[in-house]
């Protein structure tokens, strides 16, 4: 009897939705009768034209050869078997080529090495998804082979990356390369900011093409744009997807000066949110700044007051406050300070803007800054004035205090 492979061909495509895409199965399973043969290794760029392999060369030999940057932060924290399957998935995805066979039997393992490698490459944005083939012989799993599901040719991806590079030729020349990267970091996030508008109905907005070619995206493309932009001036950064209540959302891993902080660019959109939610408030927006900082360089348990993780790659605890925006730009309180908070009102910044958001270290210093602020209306000696009005706000989960329409 002659022998034939069996192969079960499973669609698995991403659903996009307004937030963040989810990744699902989808209904195709056909069983063909064809007969086995060795299919291609992944690896052609989509930037370059098919170069012939050494056949005898080893997987193993080729991947001990080459070396992957830093900026990539889920590789590195991969087995050695999970990292030959991410370059072969990676490869495959960058040449948009055709079935390609990879090194493990393990649907659920591809499943997830697959989220792994978009998690890790912003400038994927034209992968749709995936669909893998199951090779039998009798009832002998022997190979699985992977192709990626494209939004655009490759010519369209082309394009599109050029048009990007265009788009952001000006933000990249401006950007502050030094030995601090939190004012690197900072000019990034506010540029994104001031070039994007929250838009659930905006065209590709789970990947970068929407905020760079049309200014318009939501949280999925807010943390992509901000993942590109990072990783192009060198910066380790990671797409985290989760939940925000019961919405999904996503936002950013980042290393800044040697420590791990989250980042979230769209609740930092202040224009679209003043509470945390996905839903436009428009009349209190009128009192928010452009760029709101409560989500910028954060720890673990701050971000985790209001956003749950989802169960992916393996994510450091971010405890280092040192990079916080409150802390870096002096607006931290660990007690109550007449003296630094005179220092604050009295600046140009703070003139100039109209604007400032306190930062407390707990609860009770909230409390206390709050009883002696407000309660005590000592705001009106802090700024100079023996009467007025001043608007302000508190947020009791963040342990912040804003004020406008000071002067």
């Amino acid at each position: 009897m002659a022998e034939f492979s069996r192969i079960k061909r499973i669609a698995h495509v991403i659903i996009a939705i307004t937030c963040v895409i989810t990744i699902g199965l989808s209904g195709c399973q056909v069983t063909e009768r064809v007969p086995d043969a060795s299919l291609p290794k992944s690896g052609e760029d989509m930037r370059s034209e098919t170069q012939e392999t050494n056949e005898t060369q080893t997987l193993d030999e080729e991947e001990t050869k080459r070396e992957i940057p830093e900026i990539y932060y889920t590789y590195h924290h991969l087995s050695a078997p999970e990292q030959a399957l991410y370059l072969e998935i990676l490869d495959a995805l960058t040449a948009m080529s055709g079935e390609v066979s990879v090194s493990t039997l393990d649907s659920a393992l591809l499943d997830r090495v697959f989220e792994y490698v978009l998690n890790d490459h912003p400038e994927l944005f034209y992968v749709e998804g995936f669909q893998y083939t199951e090779h039998f012989i009798g009832d002998a799993l022997t190979q699985i082979t992977f192709a990626g599901t494209y939004s655009m040719t490759r010519d369209e991806a082309r394009r599109s990356l050029v048009d990007i590079e265009k788009t952001l030729s000006g933000c990249m020349h401006e950007v502050p390369l030094n030995e601090d990267e939190y004012s690197t970091v900072k000019y990034l996030y506010e540029y994104l900011i001031d070039n994007t508008e929250y838009d659930k109905d905006a065209e590709n907005n789970q990947n970068i093409c929407s905020v760079f070619l049309g200014g318009r995206s939501v949280c999925q493309g807010y943390a992509k744009a901000m993942q590109y932009m990072l990783q192009k001036v060198g910066m380790q950064s990671v797409l985290v997807t989760g939940y925000t209540g019961t919405e999904r959302h996503a936002w950013n891993l980042v290393r800044v000066n040697g420590c791990y902080y989250y980042l979230d660019p769209t609740w930092g959109d202040a224009s679209y949110t003043y509470d945390g939610s996905e839903t436009r408030q428009a009349e209190d927006a009128v009192f928010l700044p452009p760029v709101n900082y409560d989500y910028f360089l954060v720890t673990t348990d701050e971000l985790s007051k209001t956003h749950t993780f989802e169960d992916t790659a393996a994510l450091p605890v971010c405890d280092s406050t040192q990079d916080n925006y409150y802390v870096r730009e002096g607006l931290y309180f660990d007690h109550y300070d007449r003296g630094q908070l005179e220092n604050i009102f009295d600046s140009d910044a703070v003139k100039m803007a109209d604007y400032v958001t306190l930062k407390c270290a707990d609860e009770q210093v909230y409390r206390e800054m709050l009883a002696e602020i407000i309660d005590d209306r000592q705001i009106f000696g802090i700024i100079h004035a023996s009467e007025g009005t001043i608007s302000y706000a508190s947020n009791e989960a963040l342990c912040t205090i804003s004020f406008w329409n000071i002067f």
